[in-house]
């Protein structure tokens, strides 16, 4: 099933540059599979049928987080390829991921945007820097426009609904990832019962084993008593079949030893 793709700011520069831009409210917790699907189709609309892949134009995809993307404490995370054995070596493919961590009060970012980044975090901003004023001034439009209140109402509940489609998804991995480990442990639990039991039968074994040599001992000893005594055969084989509640057989082998 193929998934939709729908950006929230989707532009080109001068150059031919590809920008997308996304806004994310809450944590989806897969925030680096979630910039490699925006950054597949971003970049795909940076090449033109036919054109050299050299030519191709470059692609940006960049996250506005009202949260720590990689609770790495940075206020922006610039990502792009790199050769893990040589992690200073970049590899220059003309995509490039840039996540800000908007409630971040680092400071580390340019005057310009960090005031774009206080607008978005409802932080207090100089209300005389240019971008500000054209911010404010575009945002009263738009609260002012019925359309885009209801679109932008529309796209918060179609986010809401995936959101909670997403979440339901990672609990129903849950629950199957904790029952296959509940099934492991109940396995495990039985394998040790089992192993437990075996070792109790070849207890119990060795026991009867070793009851059965001592009987062994006992009644030839007494067979070998008796008849130092001059006791006749008949009466011996009578008393230890009686005291040792012997078969005929049994005590047949005895004698016949």
């Amino acid at each position: 099933m193929l998934k939709a793709v729908r950006f929230d700011i989707y532009t080109t520069d001068e150059q031919g540059n590809h920008y997308d831009i996304e806004m994310q409210v809450s944590d989806p917790h897969n925030i680096a599979k979630r910039i490699r699907y925006y950054q597949t189709a971003s970049s795909m609309e940076a090449y033109d049928k036919g054109q050299p892949y050299e030519q191709a134009d470059d692609s940006y995809v960049i996250f506005f987080c009202n949260f720590d993307p990689f609770q790495l404490g940075q206020q922006r995370y610039v990502l792009h390829k790199h050769i893990d054995e040589i992690p200073e070596q970049i590899i220059e493919d003309g995509q490039t991921d840039i996540l800000f961590n908007v409630p971040s009060l680092r400071h580390d970012v340019d005057p310009k945007m960090q005031a774009f980044l206080d607008m978005i975090a409802q932080r207090k901003v100089e209300a005389t820097d240019p971008l500000v004023v054209k911010l404010k001034e575009r945002i009263a439009v738009v609260k002012r426009n019925r359309k885009w209140r209801s679109e932008y109402m529309r796209r918060s509940v179609c986010e809401m609904d995936q959101e909670m489609r997403e979440k339901k998804i990672r609990e129903g991995e849950r629950k199957i990832r904790d029952g296959k480990l509940e099934l492991l442990e109940g396995k495990r639990e039985i394998k040790e019962g089992q192993d437990r039991l075996k070792e109790k039968e070849q207890l119990i074994q060795e026991r009867e084993q070793k009851l059965h040599e001592n009987q062994q001992t006992i009644i030839k000893t007494s067979i070998v008593a008796m008849k130092a005594l001059n006791i006749d055969e008949t009466t011996i084989r009578k008393e230890i079949k009686e005291k040792f509640n012997l078969s005929d057989k049994e005590i047949k082998d005895y004698f016949a030893e």
